[in-house]
């Protein structure tokens, strides 16, 4: 491959399964559903480079464009809640900086042939299997969220943090997360006979808004 990095792996997202207490502005009969706005959000995954020449190579950003997903959560019940979450993988995109324009269709078109093999893995999703939330100040949440992701037909359970906050009829959850190539058999691309190669490490970000419903 000619490419000249490393590419990254989807992924997302978060705010799952949200639970809050009682007096949380989570209001809610049998729960409060709030629906994902992606035009409002953003997720995006960072692959760094390694190997014999890894100066020569540049880190990736590859921003998610295309997602969908609602968010479920009842405050009368301790641990309920959910989320799911459907990315589309060929939406992924590089949009880091470093890398210069003429070299983004080449970059992308190897994240979706080589890695992420987007004709065969057209969708990545995460569902929620459990939450923990914890509140921090006014309208403000600590969320510690697990849950299963299938990535490019593998599936393993995934957890983080993330910060949650309740504006108006707006919920947003903002942090972090780190999968590896290697856990859901994603080819790390490389280039000059593999002296510059994707690390397996995997960095997503995601700042999630979403709308009640």
């Amino acid at each position: 491959m000619k490419t000249r990095l490393p590419y990254l792996a989807l992924i997302v997202l978060p705010l799952a399964g949200l639970t809050i207490g009682r007096s949380a502005a989570l209001d809610a009969g049998d729960g409060t559903r709030y629906r994902i706005n992606a035009a409002r959000s953003r997720l995006t995954a960072q692959v760094a480079v390694g190997g014999v020449f890894k100066g020569l190579g540049h880190p990736h950003v590859i921003a998610i464009q295309k997602f969908r997903g609602e968010v479920q959560a009842n405050p009368r019940i301790t641990g309920s809640g959910s989320i799911r979450l459907t990315i589309a993988t060929g939406s992924l995109a590089e949009v880091g900086k470093q890398i210069k324009a003429k070299d983004r269709p080449k970059v992308n078109r190897a994240v979706h042939e080589e890695a992420l093999e987007t004709a065969r893995f057209p969708e990545a999703v995460f569902k929620s299997t459990q939450v923990t939330v914890k509140q921090a100040g006014r309208q403000q949440y600590n969320a510690s969220i697990r849950g299963d992701l299938t990535l490019h037909g593998v599936t393993h359970s995934v957890s983080f943090p993330a910060k949650v906050r309740l504006q108006g009829s707006r919920l947003r959850a903002q942090g972090g997360f780190t999968l590896l190539h290697s856990d859901y058999g994603i080819k790390r691309l490389s280039a000059g006979g593999g002296t510059v190669k994707a690390k397996d490490e995997i960095t997503v970000s995601f700042d999630i808004v979403a709308d009640k419903q």
